[in-house]
């Protein structure tokens, strides 16, 4: 409603007809206001929303590609395992304590000066 669809009484000078149309101006006008600020509100939920979904896509792509190299890491573990195997296999070792300790792959010191 605008101030001109307010009803107008016969006695427009009286205070009170007055007062009762300035209340009903006001009325509309704080009525327009919270409709304005509904409307922003809904405006941003909207937005808030549209941005909500382009993250939870690319939480899901982000998921995906996640699975993908810790697959890719199982397998490259596994390889590793094979190889490692696959050495001992043909390589067996005679020491195998000696071969555990640090020092027996440092350079040998020779005594001659």
């Amino acid at each position: 409603m605008r101030e001109s669809d307010v009803i107008q009484f016969p006695n427009s000078n009286d205070p009170l007809d007055r007062a009762g149309h300035d209340a009903l101006v006001r009325l509309q006008h704080a009525a327009g206001v919270a409709e304005q600020n509904t409307q922003h509100a809904l405006t941003i939920a909207h937005q808030a929303s549209m941005q909500l979904r382009v993250a939870e896509d690319k939480i899901g792509k982000l998921e995906a590609e996640i699975w993908t190299y810790k697959e890719r890491a199982e397998r490259a573990e596994e390889w590793l395992r094979r190889i490692s195997q696959e050495i001992e296999k043909t390589f067996p070792s005679r020491r195998p304590q000696q071969q555990q300790q640090p020092e027996n792959y440092a350079p040998r010191q020779s005594n001659g000066r």
